[in-house]
């Protein structure tokens, strides 16, 4: 190979399989911090060293608005408490939210390719669900050392937006000898390892993405897709009342307490507001604010690291503009999305649907745990973002975007 095809080179290999790495970054997590940043650093500067030769299949109102979006943020960083700290955390969301603009070039790569997307994120998510249950006996048995402690030591947030992908899978083998058993299973397996690992945002997660899949991909009725999930929702709490019985802890304040001062969080944020309204205190530099993230329970002085809700942790640190901004991006998507789905396959709407379950799995999971630099909603949730705006566009722009390569 000459030297001056090399770059051509690599920028096709990424397209034809590099782009996949995403689905192979859950799995990572379980290996730890570093293989996971390892992998995923492969995968945003491998993207954007190719990004540039398809620019042209970008959707265009979807890219102006994320371009819009780490504008804003950056805009923040000069004026934030850590301007360092600041840079930094931009920095590794631009890495994370990369997979947005590229999931849209690489589904357009090739008509085959939202299937390999769909496949692959079943592979891989039924191998990190397989790993993490083979995991269990390590902690419960006390093997690692330390006494069993789920809430640490369980890794649940992945699975409600692996979730979908599971089932679609079965769901488009389509054998009926197996495939209802098959997906009972899956559910069983995950909803018992959500409620084992007390994690209510995981467990709500997990219910909104089973409803929308049964809506959507499967074709349930909406009300029986509601109580689908609420059946769910009272086996996750029969199975571990532990979390749903803080409310005890302070008659009081029950709501305080049933959300682990999640409420309180965010009354005091709202109290004691940025004050920079507009662009926050700089993006990743919420925990300065130790007042607004301390608060009593029980007896216990508690401190955090953030506000334990995407939309709050993004207005405190990115301001009015920052969280605006973050949000018409997301309804974009899902305006163009609703718009499109009439005139889409019925295929085309398995497909969508099963990314639009991962999405909201993620978004609803955010709202009570994981901050919007995670990289559950940066990575995961702006990639589903990416392929929801894939089928969102019209045949025709996508036909010209091919025209221009």
């Amino acid at each position: 190979m000459k030297l001056a095809t090399l770059p051509n080179a690599v920028q096709e290999a990424f397209f034809q399989r590099g782009w996949l790495l995403l689905a192979v970054l859950p799995l990572t997590q379980v290996g730890g911090r570093a293989l996971f940043n390892g992998v995923a650093g492969l995968y945003a500067v491998w993207g954007l060293f190719s990004l540039w030769s398809r620019r042209a299949r970008l959707d265009r109102a979807t890219a102006l608005w994320y371009l819009i979006l780490l504008g804003v943020f950056l805009l923040g960083i000069p004026g934030a408490i850590d301007p360092t700290e600041a840079l930094k955390s931009w920095a590794a969301f631009f890495m994370h939210s990369l997979s947005l603009p590229l999931m849209q070039v690489a589904l357009r790569e090739s008509p085959a390719h939202p299937d390999r997307l769909l496949n692959a994120m079943a592979l891989f998510g039924g191998i990190n669900l397989v790993a993490v249950v083979l995991m269990l006996p390590y902690h419960g048995f006390g093997w690692s050392g330390q006494p069993f402690d789920p809430g640490s030591q369980l890794r649940e947030d992945n699975l409600p937006f692996l979730l979908p992908f599971l089932l679609g899978w079965v769901w488009r083998r389509n054998d009926g000898r197996w495939c209802h058993g098959a997906m009972v299973g899956i559910v069983a397996v995950v909803l018992g390892y959500v409620a084992l690992s007390e994690g209510r945002a995981a467990l709500l997660g997990l219910i909104v993405g089973l409803m929308v899949f049964y809506w959507l991909v499967l074709g349930w009725r909406l009300r029986w897709s509601v109580l689908l999930a609420t059946l769910v929702l009272g086996i996750g709490v029969l199975a571990n009342t532990a979390p749903f019985q803080k409310s005890e802890l302070d008659p009081h304040r029950p709501l305080d307490a049933f959300t682990s001062g999640r409420t309180i969080l965010w009354r005091q944020a709202l109290q004691h507001p940025p004050e920079r309204a507009w662009l926050g205190v700089g993006i990743g530099n919420g925990f300065h604010a130790r007042e607004v993230l301390s608060f009593e329970m029980g007896g216990d002085r508690i401190q955090v690291k953030h506000l334990h809700n995407f939309l709050m942790d993004a207005w405190y640190e990115t301001g009015l503009l920052g969280v605006g901004v973050l949000v018409l991006l997301i309804g974009l998507v899902f305006a163009r999305l609703g718009c499109a789905w009439r005139r889409l396959s019925a295929e085309d709407r398995q497909r969508a649907g099963v990314l639009l379950a991962a999405a909201l799995a993620i978004i609803t999971a955010g709202l009570l745990s994981f901050g919007y630099t995670s990289r559950y909603f940066a990575c995961y949730g702006f990639a589903c973002l990416g392929g929801l705006s894939y089928f969102a566009m019209s045949p025709a722009a996508a036909d010209k975007s091919l025209d221009r390569r």
